[in-house]
């Protein structure tokens, strides 16, 4: 039953601390040695974690940037173990005076046993541990549990603090569960999800991509989504992504171009942060539904491209993009009413690259591993090939460059 997910990585200090008599609490991440807890639930934990260390009179707690650099020097990924000295050096490069260290055990489908100390960067020593806590996987339930966490460590009342994740503007969304569209406002910025339903489809190279398929496109094979689901109207904007994670790391800085030069991982966490502020579970869209979308989902007209069979009408691509990406939604839709899904920034998928099988599937996951991790739909930089409905690439999870960027997903 005990599993542990055994914290390896330490996030740097991104803002200075608001008075002198704030504590400093860096957050570690964590890693999931057995690859049991889905990676979006973990990134939740750190980020509820953090949440209520920050919500705590008298405290700040850090859970980003970069440790690149670090992670490198003490290699802590690749030995799985993470000693107290070793993370007080880690406090004393990065300026934190406190070290929140976790640990993850699975207890069911919906649920984890987190256990949590901090740990003195002075002296390398444990001030204060809390016992395990059961914390339901819903951004709701992970907030609550990480309150209760926080208020045993620092010894406050935490744990009465209401679940609010609001930021300037307010949270809020609109439209029924079932409803043709959702809209959600996070820190004053509004986005549209549109609704997918559920049905059977051809996934891979089709009669209509011609001579154009790769032979990664190959064989195409009949997949079923099993539930109807939400995508984004819109590729994420960099407004949007501002909002959530108050950062804009684009080439091209407009609120209303997608946002680039983002990794899988940074996706992910983008994912993790938007579940916590709106109390809904936001994912990347796998493989399967984003290829599904983009043919149109069960409006499908079978185009060559997303929503119509000339490229120019529904993408931004290498012959009309001007080297660059473009505001969102000013090309056609298409059958649901979604944009982009060819050319303006490629958009990461939950699933590993690999090869496709010819055997008929049910909401397939992608590979078990991997090296890369799978993006759709082509760029401003492709060329009208590569924006095709079929098209694939993969890129390591940690690769960011001007080309990829994001699209959630919403069950």
């Amino acid at each position: 039953m005990k599993r542990h997910l055994f914290i390896t990585a330490l996030m740097m200090l991104s803002a200075i601390a608001m008075a002198q008599n704030t504590k400093k609490v860096a957050i570690l991440e964590t890693v999931d040695k057995e690859n049991k807890v889905a990676y979006g639930v973990k990134l939740q934990l750190r980020s509820s974690l953090t949440y209520a260390i920050s919500s705590t009179p008298g405290y700040e707690g850090y859970d980003r940037v970069d440790m690149s650099s670090i992670m490198g020097e003490h290699n802590f990924q690749r030995t799985g173990y993470v000693s107290d000295a070793q993370i007080k050096k880690l406090g004393e490069m990065t300026g934190a005076s406190s070290i929140l260290v976790a640990e993850a055990a699975i207890y069911d489908a919906s649920h984890i046993i987190v256990t949590a100390k901090i740990l003195n960067v002075e002296t390398a020593s444990v001030e204060n541990s809390a016992p395990p806590q059961i914390a339901g996987t819903d951004p709701e339930a992970m907030q609550n549990a990480c309150n209760q966490l926080a208020a045993k460590l620092l010894g406050n009342s935490s744990s009465s603090m209401a679940y609010n994740a609001g930021r300037t503007g307010g949270n809020a969304y609109s439209g029924s569960q079932g409803a043709a569209t959702l809209t959600f406002t996070v820190g004053g910025v509004s986005f549209e999800m549109i609704k997918v339903e559920a049905g059977t489809f051809t996934m891979g190279c089709t009669s209509e991509q011609g001579s154009d398929c790769y032979d990664d496109e190959k064989p195409y094979h009949r997949v079923t989504i099993s539930q109807d689901y939400y995508i984004g109207k819109f590729e994420v904007t960099q407004e949007l992504y501002e909002a959530v994670m108050g950062i804009n790391p684009s080439s091209w800085k407009a609120f209303d171009r997608p946002v680039e030069n983002v990794s899988w991982n940074d996706a992910q966490e983008f994912c993790a942060e938007l579940s916590r502020m709106t109390g809904r579970r936001f994912t990347l869209p796998t493989e399967a539904e984003w290829e599904y979308a983009a043919r149109g989902g069960n409006k499908s007209t079978n185009a060559k491209y997303s929503g119509s069979s000339s490229v120019a009408n529904v993408a931004w691509y290498d012959g009309n993009s001007g080297s660059q990406t473009h505001p969102v939604g000013r090309l056609r839709p298409n059958e649901l009413g979604i944009y982009d899904m060819s050319g303006n920034v490629w958009e990461w998928c939950l699933d590993w690259f690999g090869n496709y099988s010819s055997a008929s599937q049910t909401d397939p996951m992608g590979p078990g591993s991997g090296s890369g991790r799978v993006l759709r739909g082509g760029s401003w930089g492709s060329s009208a090939r590569g924006c095709r409905v079929t098209g694939r690439n993969g890129y390591a999870p940690g690769n960011r460059n001007h080309y990829g960027g994001i699209r959630v997903v919403l069950h």
